[in-house]
């Protein structure tokens, strides 16, 4: 039930900057994707090349969406 309102929160917010925590990952970046059992975030530390990393959304323990 919980993660299903998430999503949909998530999906609100996509293309938005975003830090995201799990159990063991802090990452922050843009939120390009949002799946029905997953996010992918892409981790851009500047110019260059960039991380994608895909988050199941039941592993998200909290997410931050800076102003």
């Amino acid at each position: 039930m919980f993660a299903s309102t998430f999503r949909e929160e998530l999906a609100k917010r996509q293309g938005h900057n975003v830090t995201i925590s799990t159990f063991n990952y802090g990452q922050s970046g843009i939120l390009a994707i949002v799946e029905v059992d997953y996010v992918t975030l892409v981790e851009t530390p500047g110019y260059g090349l960039y991380d994608v990393q895909n988050i199941p959304i039941e592993a998200i323990q909290s997410a931050f969406f800076p102003a």
